[in-house]
């Protein structure tokens, strides 16, 4: 299996684990979920073990992947950003991740090392999201505060 494959597979099993949920919130959700996954036992995230091994890839680089497409996905689809400022935070945390200066959340575990496969990822969790947010008939703002990483 590809790189991705994986990551489309991937994709296609978390959005079935959380298919009981409206549309409009389920890929909040799984970028929540998929935070925890990527922290687990960490400030009261629950243990690895503790979700289905087939939602999970033992590769972090991966699991950014699939992290970031939601979270692109839920934020430009439920307009907490606009696709343009999305694709610009993007670049910024990209670029901050190429030099090293991107902070990292859990201090016991350094950010992932940034792959063509993530910002892949990113790109098409915003078009994607772009799709939401149209279907939805709601509208993003057109620039809003970018979010905190400390």
């Amino acid at each position: 299996m590809t790189q991705i494959e994986r990551l489309n597979d991937l994709i296609a099993k978390w959005k079935a684990y959380r298919v009981s949920l409206p549309e409009s919130s389920r890929y909040c959700q799984i970028k929540d979920d998929l935070y925890q996954v990527r922290n687990a036992g960490w400030e009261g995230n629950p243990s690895i073990g503790s979700w289905q091994p087939d939602l999970i890839d033992p590769d972090d680089s991966m699991m950014a992947a699939v992290e970031h497409y939601f979270l692109c996905r839920c934020w430009v689809g439920t307009g907490v950003y606009p696709a343009w400022q999305m694709r610009a935070l993007n670049f910024v945390y990209d670029m901050g991740k190429l030099v090293g200066i991107t902070p990292q959340h859990n201090p016991n575990k350094p950010t992932s090392k940034l792959t063509a496969l993530q910002m892949a990822a990113k790109e098409a969790g915003v078009r994607d999201g772009e799709d939401d947010l149209a279907k939805s008939g709601k509208s993003a703002p057109w620039i809003a505060s970018p979010p905190k990483y400390y």
